[in-house]
C-alpha cells in the first residue's frame, strides 16, 4: 500500500468513526477540516458510486464525503424518491461547492444536464476536477455568483470553512474577491415545459437568487429546495420566500438528519413543522411536477394523519 492510499484508508476510517458516534450516540466531533488539511495529498474516491478527486487546496469542503458519507443524506435521499421513474430532467445547482449533487446528478442517466454555478475559486477548481470524468456534454460549470440582478460583488472567502463563504458574510480569514453576478432568468430564459429541479445553498443569498428567478419559475415551474436555517434566517425571513414564489408554490420542511438512534424515522419526508429547519422544499402546484403534491412517500406519516 502506498503513502498516499495508507492516508486515504486512514482518513476514511476516521470518518467512518465520526459519523458512526454521530449517527448512533448524537455526538459530534469537531476538526474533520483540520484533519483533511493535514493529509496533503490528491487521490480519487468514490461516493454515491461515482468518482470524485479529492484536492488539498478545497480540503475542507469535502467534509464525510471521501468516507462515502452524505454531508446531507436527508436531500439525497429526497432526490431519489423524487426521480423515481423520470427522465430528462435538468438539475440546476446553485452553489455546488465540491459537487456533493452536482457530481452524482452528472452520472445519474435520468438527469439529461447539470447546470452548476460555483463563484468560489478553489471550490470551483476542484468541482471542474471531479467534472473530468462525468460524462462528455452533461454537467456545465458557472463560475459566478446568483442574485436578483446582474452585476459585480464582493465575495468574502473563508480559509477554514469554504463552505460558508458568500456574498452576506462578515470579513473573516481568507479576505474577499470580486465576483461576477448572474441571474438565473438571464441564463434560463428558454427553459419551459422541460422537468427542472433548482437547488440553491448560498448561505443566506437563497431570496435573491430566488427574485433573479421569477421568469424562470414562473413559465418551467420547477421544483425547487433552498436552504433556510439559523444561519440563512439572518438574511431573509421564510415568509418572504412563500411570497416570491407566490400561490403557484407550497412550502415544506425536508425533514433532516438529527444523528440520533431515537430520532431517525422519516428522514428525507416532508412536513410543515417550520420550528427546526435546515433545507425548505418548494412543490409546484402545476407544471411537470405538479403530482408530488399526492406522492405519499414523500410526506412524513404524521403529516398524511395530519391532512387526513
Amino acid at each position: 500500500m502506498s503513502s498516499i492510499q495508507y492516508k486515504y484508508f486512514a482518513y476514511s476510517l476516521y470518518l467512518n468513526l465520526i459519523w458512526f458516534f454521530r449517527r448512533n450516540f448524537g455526538i459530534k466531533a469537531y476538526g474533520i477540516g483540520w484533519v483533511a488539511s493535514k493529509l496533503g495529498s490528491e487521490f480519487g474516491f468514490i461516493f454515491r458510486g461515482v468518482p470524485f478527486r479529492f484536492v488539498p487546496y478545497a480540503c475542507r469542503s469535502y467534509c464525510l464525503l471521501p468516507g462515502g458519507i452524505a454531508n446531507e443524506p436527508e436531500t439525497h435521499m429526497f432526490f431519489g424518491k423524487v426521480l423515481l421513474n423520470r427522465s430528462n430532467v435538468l438539475f440546476i445547482d446553485v452553489g455546488a461547492s465540491i459537487g456533493e449533487f452536482a457530481i452524482p446528478m452528472a452520472h445519474d442517466s435520468r438527469i439529461i444536464k447539470v447546470i452548476a454555478f460555483e463563484p468560489h475559486p478553489l471550490s470551483n477548481k476542484a468541482l471542474q476536477e471531479s467534472a473530468k470524468q462525468t460524462p462528455i456534454g452533461k454537467l456545465e460549470i458557472i463560475q459566478k455568483g446568483v442574485g436578483a440582478s446582474i452585476g459585480v460583488a464582493k465575495f468574502t472567502l473563508s480559509n477554514n470553512a469554504p463552505t460558508a463563504a458568500g456574498l452576506h458574510q462578515n470579513d473573516v480569514e481568507g479576505g474577499s474577491t470580486e465576483i461576477l453576478i448572474s441571474t438565473l432568468d438571464s441564463i434560463l430564459q428558454d427553459i419551459t415545459n422541460q422537468p427542472a429541479i433548482l437547488m440553491i445553498d448560498i448561505e443566506g443569498g437563497e431570496l435573491e437568487a430566488l427574485r433573479g428567478a421569477v421568469e424562470f419559475i414562473k413559465s418551467a415551474q420547477p421544483l425547487i429546495i433552498f436552504e433556510y436555517n439559523k444561519v440563512t434566517e439572518k438574511y431573509f425571513k421564510l415568509d418572504q420566500a412563500a411570497i416570491c414564489l407566490g400561490e403557484d408554490y407550497r412550502l415544506y420542511r425536508l425533514r433532516h438528519a438529527h444523528y440520533s438512534a431515537n430520532h431517525r424515522s422519516e428522514i428525507g419526508c416532508l412536513d410543515n413543522d417550520f420550528s427546526n429547519t435546515w433545507n425548505v422544499v418548494a412543490l409546484p402546484v402545476s407544471g411537470p411536477w405538479k403530482n408530488l403534491a399526492v406522492q405519499e412517500n414523500l410526506f412524513s406519516t404524521q403529516f398524511r394523519k395530519m391532512q387526513s
